[in-house]
């Protein structure tokens, strides 16, 4: 029966939690709360949370603004910032606020978010009415209008703040959240260009500023790759936003005076036109497309020069402010020319992307390399497969040699498992070699099926990992298959000697033409009800069971049919000596031996060991999960790609039969070196398995698999 009695004593206890959660949070946000507090506090004592604000007769006395300063009121950036303009204005001020500036606290601490608010609000404050006096002076009416505006409110620093914040936060959500933020400063800017507008960029620009001293080492290395993704997405952001622009000019409902003028909804065909090119321009740029990036410096620097020509033929003919306005458009256009054109080694990109600055090996030179510095990963054999490349880098680069195995689509460099180097250190140094090479020739790269040696690399880089799969290792010395957890591999044995079965652990190619002809005939079995061609990548076939290298179980009975068929993958020491061995091909013919898996793996493992093999690697189950997660970005595109195959190539059943052996679970990691290509990375992975699948193939085989699950 169910404890009724312990349920009712801990609802109480479930009830006064509540509170103390809530009073632990306010203790964490002391500033947050004093602010607010104040805010309420005088919005209550002057009438101003029912009244406007500006209704009242000290109005001006408290806001801030160029007239303030001007009059020697230099006490309301202080005074101006405890109130707002209307009262419902409050419950998006106060509630902003304790949001986002409560948001900072929790993270940063009290010191950090009050220095940063206090900071930005009053640079925000100051730089604008400083600005805007200053601009008046040249005859522009939108700068003329707003000098002569009052203002409140505490929205600069709360800009500044989320600024300072964002860059906190660990990719890719630093680089969304900062985007967000940019793109609404600059677009409410230049959309509505009100005085609390202005505020908000000046505020904004102090966040970037302050960033790196308030953070430290919170924001991170800046290193090559990183570079390359933020000019990407710089530029392309440059083109968005335009394209943006472009639709609050073209289909706007109404007339609004910004900085550039007075918008409405009069032109849309040529809105229509213009925002699809900025749109095609952003995406090819963020992508880092060469032929895109010649496009966009090709119509900037016509924009560019058509700006010139007429700012100089206008000049003496216009008032200083129209003049201000089109020197304003020539720097806007010209700052993005200028990044187009300095960081043009960014926009390197082709469709087959391939790493610079080194040379690449072909099948033989790796094997040398490989059993010379040997096996970094128990599955480095896959290294040397065809289909997949292998980078070399230059001498200065990696003194110790070894190279790097990887696939190129969709623009992203796909390695395979870890880099074949001189020790830790080594592989390390091809990490880093590998993706400086990719980031020059205009290719994000990651790294897939990666142990923890590369998982630790990327942690300490602040890149992207994401668990792929578990791989199962057994040690080899001392194996015995006994006590009950052996039950079923004891059974599986024990049925394989009373019906004649027999291993045999042999080199395909040097079998018969009539075994082979067999093990073709299982593989091609295996292979046919699926809707899908067979996967590649890490996952090898007969081809690949044929190198003379490569250990084959076969498990025959009597009359001599093959009923299965294993394949293992040598594993090398320094030196050469093979001192363990990797499962890769796992296939059983039709109505054959019930235990045939059991048998072939069980016998492959006793052999092993007594040849004095250190461990055998069951491999990893590719996109299946040891544990249960909640999918999220990446995760949820690998979880979908598996649960889409999975009824043909059965990687959670596949992974669930293993645990038969008692193997210790090993994580393998995909590791994403710039959060920006993490959408491309899933479709090049999707091409890494499957290079030669069609969509059509695809959208057929996730049909079928939802008829398979019911």
């Amino acid at each position: 029966m169910p404890d009724v009695t312990s349920d009712i004593a801990a609802a109480p206890r479930a009830a006064a939690t509540a509170p103390a959660r809530l009073l632990r949070t306010a203790r964490r946000v002391p500033f947050t709360l004093g602010v607010v507090g104040l805010m309420l506090v005088l919005g209550g004592v002057t009438g101003a949370l029912w009244t406007p604000f500006e209704d009242h007769p000290w109005f001006e006395n408290v806001a801030f603004g160029a007239p303030a300063f001007a009059d020697g009121r230099w006490w309301t950036p202080v005074t101006g910032s405890f109130f707002a303009l209307e009262p419902w204005e409050y419950l998006a001020v106060a509630g902003v606020f304790l949001l986002l500036v409560g948001w900072t606290e929790h993270r940063l601490g009290t010191r950090r978010a009050a220095v940063t608010a206090v900071t930005c609000q009053l640079v925000g404050v100051v730089g604008t009415a400083g600005g805007l006096a200053l601009l008046a002076r040249t005859d522009w009416a939108w700068a003329d209008r707003l000098a002569g505006v009052l203002d409140v409110g505490f929205s600069a620093g709360v800009v500044g703040t989320v600024t300072v914040t964002a860059l906190s936060l660990a990719p890719p959500w630093r680089f969304r959240v900062s985007a967000l933020v940019a793109i609404y400063v600059l677009v409410a800017l230049v959309a509505w260009g009100g005085i609390a507008d202005v505020e908000h960029l000046v505020g904004w620009l102090a966040g970037l500023v302050i960033a790196r001293p308030v953070l430290g080492a919170r924001l991170g290395r800046r290193t090559r790759a990183g570079r390359v993704q933020r000019d990407r997405a710089t530029a392309a952001g440059y083109f968005a936003i335009s394209a943006l622009l472009v639709v609050l000019t073209s289909f706007a409902a109404g007339p609004s005076a910004g900085p550039l003028g007075t918008m409405s909804g009069d032109d849309w065909p040529t809105g229509i036109i213009a925002v699809t090119v900025d749109l095609v321009l952003a995406v090819g740029l963020l992508r880092g497309r060469r032929t895109w990036w010649r496009v966009a410096v090709v119509l900037t620097g016509v924009g560019v020069l058509a700006e010139a020509v007429l700012t100089l033929a206008a000049a003496e003919g216009l008032g200083r402010g129209d003049l201000l306005l089109y020197v304003l458009m020539l720097l806007l256009d010209g700052g993005a020319l200028a990044l187009l054109l300095v960081r043009r080694s960014s926009f390197r990109a082709r469709r087959a992307a391939r790493p610079a600055a080194g040379s690449h090996l072909d099948q033989d030179a790796a094997r040398a390399e490989l059993r010379r510095l040997g096996a970094g990963q128990r599955l480095a054999w896959m290294t040397t497969w065809d289909g997949s490349e292998r980078w070399a880098p230059p001498d200065e680069a990696a003194a110790g040699g070894g190279y790097v195995a990887y696939q190129a689509h969709a623009g992203v460099a796909v390695v395979l498992t870890d880099p074949v180097g001189d020790g830790p250190e080594g592989r390390a140094e091809l990490v880093d070699a590998f993706v400086d090479a990719a980031s020059a020739a205009g290719a994000g790269s990651c790294f897939f099926s990666s142990s923890e040696e590369v998982a630790s690399i990327g942690r300490a880089r602040g890149w992207t990992l994401v668990p792929v799969a578990q791989e199962a290792v057994i040690d080899l010395p001392g194996l015995e298959f006994r006590g009950k957890k052996w039950q079923d591999v004891r059974t599986a044995l024990n049925q394989a000697a009373k019906q004649g079965m027999e291993h045999r652990l042999v080199r395909l190619v040097d079998e018969p033409p009539e075994t082979l002809a067999q093990v073709r005939a299982i593989s091609e079995a295996w292979l046919g009800d699926s809707d899908l061609p067979e996967m590649a990548f890490t996952l090898g076939g007969v081809r690949e069971a044929l190198d003379p290298e490569v250990r084959v179980g076969l498990a025959v009975d009597g009359e001599g049919r093959v009923h299965g068929v294993t394949s293992w993958l040598p594993v090398h020491a320094p030196g050469g000596q093979v001192v363990g061995w990797t499962l890769d091909v796992m296939r059983r013919a039709p109505n054959s031996f019930r235990y045939t898996m059991e048998l072939l793996i069980a016998s492959a493992l006793t052999a092993f060991r007594d040849e004095g093999a250190l461990e055998a690697s069951l491999s990893g189950s590719p996109l299946a999960h040891g544990d249960e997660r909640s999918p999220a970005g990446l995760d949820a595109v690998l979880d979908r790609l598996a649960e889409t195959l999975e009824p043909w190539y059965g990687f959670d059943s596949l992974h669930r039969f293993k645990m038969k052996f008692q193997p210790r679970s090993v994580p393998l990691y995909l590791v994403v070196t710039e959060p920006a290509t993490l959408t491309l990375v899933g479709l090049a992975l999707v091409r890494c398995y499957l290079p030669d699948v069609r969509a059509r193939e695809l959208v057929a085989a996730a049909r079928s698999s939802r008829s398979a699950r019911g």
